[in-house]
Formats: C-alpha cells, sequence, structure tokens
C-alpha cells in the first residue's frame, strides 16, 4: 500500500458519510488502505463498506469508543500500518486525484511532515453573505489558497495527512483540545503545526489536492456562526495565542466586512482570554 485513509464519524446521518465512502472508492492512480472509524456500531454502513472494496483500494470497518475527534484521530495513527496517513472529515468529498496528488508531493520531499489541500463548498442552502469574510470561511472550515503549492504554517482538518514516521510522537493529537456534540473547541491541526515547526519539519499547501465540504442548512445560520466563533478562538488561545485566519484571499469585500465581524471576533477572542485564565 502506498498510504493509509481514515475518516471518522460521531453521529452524521448514513447518507451523508456513504456519499464521503464513495468518493474515496473512486480515487486513481493510488493503492491505499482506508480506515473507517465508527463511533457507534452501524450495521448499514459497515455493509455497505464490503461493497467498496477493489485491487486498489482496501475499507476495513472499526467500531471506536465515542470520546473525541482527537481521540478518533490518534486511534487511526495506532491503526495505521504505512508511513503517510490522510484524514478526511465524515462530511468531505475527495476529487478522484486527491489522495494521488497528496502522495505525490510527500514523496518530492522527505522532511515533509504535513500536507493540507484545498476545500470548497458545497451549499445545502444558500449562504449567508457573511462568507466572503476570510474570517467565517475559516469558521466552516473552508481553505482555499490558490492551486499552488508551496510551505505554509497551517493545514484544516477537513483535508489533510501526515508523515508518522516523520512526526514521531508528535504525531498525536492534544486530546485537551477535543471536539464533541456540545464542545466546539477545532484547533487540534493548529497545535499539530505549531509541534511540527518547532522539529524544523516542513508544512505544505497542496492547492490539485482538493475536498469538497457538504455544509448541511443547519450550519448556515447567524446562530451557528456565533457558537462557533466562541469555541474557536478560545481553543485557538489555548493552542497557539493570536488571532488570524487561515484563508488568505484579500478580497475587497472580506476587507468590507471586517469592521462587521471584528465586533463579535473581538468579543469572544476576550470572553475566551478570561475564561480560560480564570480556570
Amino acid at each position: 500500500m502506498d498510504l493509509t485513509i481514515t475518516l471518522t464519524r460521531y453521529k452524521e446521518p448514513n447518507w451523508l458519510f456513504h456519499e464521503s465512502l464513495l468518493a474515496l472508492s473512486r480515487q486513481e492512480n493510488i493503492t491505499a488502505s482506508i480506515l473507517v472509524l465508527d463511533q457507534f456500531y452501524n450495521q448499514e454502513t459497515k455493509e455497505y463498506i464490503e461493497t467498496l472494496s477493489n485491487n486498489y483500494l482496501s475499507f476495513e470497518y472499526i467500531v471506536i469508543e465515542a470520546r473525541s475527534l482527537s481521540y478518533a484521530r490518534n486511534q487511526a495513527i495506532s491503526f495505521c500500518k504505512t508511513d503517510i496517513l490522510l484524514y478526511l472529515d465524515s462530511d468531505a468529498l475527495p476529487e478522484k486525484n486527491w489522495a494521488f496528488e497528496m502522495f505525490t508531493v510527500f514523496k518530492k520531499n522527505k522532511n515533509i511532515a504535513i500536507i493540507g489541500g484545498k476545500i470548497v463548498p458545497k451549499w445545502h442552502k444558500k449562504p449567508l453573505f457573511l462568507i466572503k469574510s476570510d474570517v467565517i470561511r475559516d469558521l466552516y472550515s473552508l481553505l482555499d489558497l490558490w492551486d499552488q503549492t508551496f510551505p505554509n504554517k497551517k493545514v484544516v482538518g477537513a483535508n489533510f495527512g501526515i508523515h508518522i514516521w516523520l512526526l514521531e510522537k508528535e504525531a498525536y493529537f492534544n486530546e485537551n483540545l477535543w471536539r464533541s456534540e456540545w464542545i466546539l473547541l477545532w484547533w487540534e491541526e493548529t497545535d499539530l503545526c505549531k509541534r511540527a515547526i518547532a522539529k524544523n519539519l516542513i508544512i505544505m499547501y497542496v492547492g490539485s489536492a482538493i475536498v469538497v465540504h457538504q455544509i448541511l442548512p443547519e450550519r448556515i445560520n447567524v446562530r451557528w456562526i456565533t457558537k462557533r466563533l466562541y469555541w474557536g478562538w478560545y481553543g485557538k488561545y489555548i493552542s497557539w495565542g493570536t488571532p488570524g485566519t487561515s484563508n488568505k484571499s484579500k478580497s475587497l469585500i472580506s476587507k468590507i466586512l471586517l469592521p462587521i465581524i471584528a465586533i463579535p471576533y473581538a468579543f469572544w477572542y476576550t470572553v475566551s482570554l478570561i475564561k480560560h485564565h480564570s480556570k
């Protein structure tokens, strides 16, 4: 096998999860072991996965304890038998050459420890105008830094991969930055990248490794954005310490929206600082 690919599910519906699995089954020019980590046993999904394996892609269904996303990602490392492990969100649809593009870049430079790819949206409801803001795009785990490949400082969790052998113990995610149904601490990847940089390892952005992130109607509202802002900046403070965005569109609309976004942005960042220091 060239590499291992993993995705984990908490309570996402079968139809959504199965679309991601189907897209994975269509990967081209690569041999891979695909670890499907389900946090609750699902007979329909298990049977569906049994139909997807072929001569190049081997699917394995594994039920793990329902704890957190970081825990699930660490479990994937323990099951992985290759140096390279790619992570995909359970609501993301990889393009056919996604895994091949990631694998190719890893092999070009033996010091590349982490790779992140482009993440574009599939809206299941008309998005709010605020999505034009880079800050809000970050909240939806979207990343578009154009089509080139270049060194970067961060990746986004819906689409990234790691070189386990290079990272060694730093490959494991901080389970204190955990995400669950009610708590949305979501800077596990930023913390991982910070530790890789400290080891002088390379992080790359690969614009040709593209996934489509499905964004459901219940996430397309101001209430969800507000909740995400709070947990996002709380987690960012714990793991990185400073505000900033992964997207760098430099668009005029994003700049115009910045004063509007700045008020809740600053408010929730301040609240997160106070709450963290009060512990």
